[in-house]
């Protein structure tokens, strides 16, 4: 998997100012799990949905901010929007 792929949840990262270990920290969530998804090692995509809330409430964002299927981005979207 490309690891540019999941790049959007590095840059969230990086914009709320956080290491990889404080963000896994405060998402409660293993590093080495956080690294996979920054590397593309994991699709972050078929993440648990607890798991993808954790995360966006630690880095105070919206799925789609972190999401990078643009199926999935839709579809949420639409959900939102309803």
């Amino acid at each position: 998997m490309d690891a540019k792929k999941n790049s959007k949840l590095q840059n969230a990262r990086l914009a709320a100012g956080l290491s990889q270990s404080q963000l896994a920290s405060a998402a409660g969530l293993n590093v080495r799990m956080l690294q996979y998804y920054e590397q593309g090692a994991k699709d972050l995509n078929g993440a648990k949905l607890a798991t993808l809330l954790k995360l966006c409430l630690a880095l105070d964002c919206k799925l789609g901010d972190i999401l990078t299927d643009e199926e999935t981005v839709k579809l949420l979207e639409q959900y939102t929007a309803a």
